[in-house]
């Protein structure tokens, strides 16, 4: 960024206070829009994502063209990968929520299994025709909304991997699934879930992607994964603290085949690294004495870190779970055999209490029906998915 005039391209990313700042830019751009068109154009913007409507494909092409000039005024540009005038009848043929909402799965045990074949199979199809990285992940999102039987987990869980390695922004809700099922005991096969978090370490650190990195250290945490030589290699590589401080974790209870070296660790444990963008590092990884530090007196000392210690304020919480696809009701009939729920052929669903979030996140928005629609003005980024981090204009 330094060789930029401490410039980034896109809207930098940060914590709650970053959606702020998006929304302060978001909303100028909108009124500089309006400006140049003489009026408010149908559509909507979502965070980042522009959805606008035009009569012609003239109308169109001109307030692209505007929306990528007020965008240089803010030192932010269109990502042109994701940005396309649709006309109304492509719309509707490329539309493919609707489907993936409609698939799913039967409740009998065999007839289960050959559903999971054929809902991944569809899936699969959908996204090579369509290529839109989110579909996947959509899909994902509406089978978690149903239970797959034990004898079935299998073959799941090989889906599951499957999708993990070819679309990486699913690994999130990868990682919920398992968590899940593991802790309502399922059987996880651990050996290939580690092959898969080892291979993905070393996949992403070639990139830097953080995000795919974190969650997959989050997954060999919460399974009890042990870290190859290699991948340790590969996250001390990386320029974050969030994944240091996960592979520090792991290195704590023994799950790495290899220690950061302390000569590595030294230069985090002083008062110069709180002052550093690896103060997150400096400060957790410090009051755990994770970096090799005998003591905290360095935290302790610092005018504004000490204070923080002192009252015990922490940033990385182990022992918060992912929250759980589904749970159990407390309310159970005294007549229900809860272990046998798992593999029986019936309806289980009215026993369990399902997270309330909507798979149909990205259904958004007023119904138009103009005749061309300017869809998806992304803002080239640093990073994609973490949660908070997207600050695309979509």
């Amino acid at each position: 960024m330094g060789l930029q005039s401490w410039q980034t391209i896109g809207i930098p990313i940060g914590p709650d206070t970053s959606h702020v700042i998006a929304e302060l830019i978001g909303t100028a751009i909108d009124v500089d829009l309006k400006a140049e068109l003489g009026f408010w154009p149908a559509g909507y913007r979502y965070v980042d994502d522009y959805y606008l409507f035009f009569e012609t494909r003239g109308d169109a092409e001109r307030a692209l063209a505007y929306l990528s000039r007020i965008m240089s005024n803010y030192e932010l540009q269109i990502n042109a990968d994701k940005t396309r005038i649709v006309e109304v009848t492509e719309l509707v043929k490329k539309s493919w929520k609707h489907t993936v909402r409609k698939m799913g799965i039967k409740e009998g045990i065999r007839k289960q299994r050959g559903d999971i074949h054929r809902f991944f199979e569809q899936l699969f199809e959908l996204e090579h025709r369509f290529e839109d990285e989110s579909l996947v992940k959509y899909g994902l999102k509406v089978l978690s909304t149903q239970i797959v039987k034990r004898p079935n987990w299998d073959l799941m869980e090989a889906y599951l991997l499957k999708c993990g390695h070819a679309f990486p922004n699913t690994l999130q809700v990868i990682v919920r699934i398992f968590e899940t099922y593991d802790r309502h005991g399922y059987s996880i096969d651990r050996k290939a879930v580690a092959r898969f978090c080892n291979t993905a370490i070393k996949q992403h650190s070639v990139s830097d992607g953080h995000s795919e990195i974190a969650w997959t250290l989050w997954l060999a945490l919460k399974l009890d994964l042990v870290i190859d030589k290699e991948a340790v290699g590969s996250v001390q590589a990386t320029s974050s603290s969030v994944c240091l401080i996960l592979l520090l974790h792991l290195q704590h209870r023994k799950l790495t085949r290899l220690k950061l070296a302390n000569s590595f660790l030294k230069q985090f444990a002083n008062n110069s690294a709180l002052k550093s963008e690896n103060w997150l590092l400096s400060y957790e990884g410090g009051r755990r004495r994770w970096l090799g530090n005998k003591d905290t007196k360095f935290i302790e000392d610092d005018d504004y870190f000490g204070p923080l210690f002192s009252n015990g304020v922490h940033f990385y919480v182990e022992t918060v779970p992912v929250s759980p696809l589904f749970e159990l009701k407390e309310d159970l009939p005294p007549t229900i055999e809860v272990e046998s729920l798992w593999d029986s052929d019936s309806d289980i669903d009215k026993y369990f209490d399902f997270d309330e979030e909507a798979p149909d996140y990205s259904d958004i928005g007023p119904k138009l029906d103009p005749e061309v629609l300017i869809e998806d003005f992304d803002v080239v980024d640093d990073e994609e998915d973490i949660e908070i981090d997207d600050w695309d204009f979509l």
